[in-house]
């Protein structure tokens, strides 16, 4: 059995978590916009502890079939998504300092986890997306330090177009016909 293909199909790519981690993302964007900053960083963190049931029901919703139990690319994903909440110890000690570098150093980190993913899908786009986050954010962060919420927006694009990438390359493997 192929491993990191019933990954691939099931998943789509991460399609459904890459959308919903879109989402989040230009939620809180607009939170910091038009209410307030630490309402924008609360919907990250509540959006992060609701991630996983979220996606969940988003698999359920696509139709797509669950992973087999003996796949051993579970165990990586749950590790790999351990990651982020592991990292928010730091992320608060620099947020701590400027509340403007939340968003980049967490883009950052969102970016340097999304490489393990190349592995685990076999897809060579998670490299380009795990490059554009890390670079997006180190540019926000360093760059446009005073606009760096617009960091959330960023992500949110980047996360939405691989999502959307992601699908269609994934859809059209499934659709090929077999030899």
């Amino acid at each position: 059995m192929n491993y990191h293909k019933e990954i691939r199909q099931s998943y789509l790519g991460g399609f459904s978590i890459l959308l919903l981690e879109s989402f989040f993302w230009i939620l809180a964007g607009f939170i910091w916009d038009f209410i307030s900053f630490k309402s924008g960083i609360l919907v990250i963190i509540i959006s992060g502890i609701l991630f996983y049931p979220f996606s969940q029901l988003l698999q359920v919703i696509l139709k797509r079939p669950k992973i087999s139990q003996e796949n051993p690319l579970n165990l990586l994903f749950t590790q790999i998504s351990l990651i982020i909440p592991f990292s928010f110890p730091l992320i608060f000690l620099i947020a701590r300092e400027n509340m403007n570098l939340f968003f980049p150093a967490l883009t950052i980190i969102v970016g340097a986890h999304y490489l393990p993913f190349i592995h685990a899908y076999k897809m060579k786009s998670y490299w380009i997306l795990a490059s554009l986050l890390v670079v997006g954010g180190s540019l926000f962060a360093f760059i446009m330090n005073s606009n760096a919420h617009y960091c959330a927006y960023y992500t949110g694009f980047i996360l939405l177009l691989f999502g959307i990438i992601n699908y269609y390359l994934t859809k059209r493997e499934i659709n090929k016909p077999t030899p």
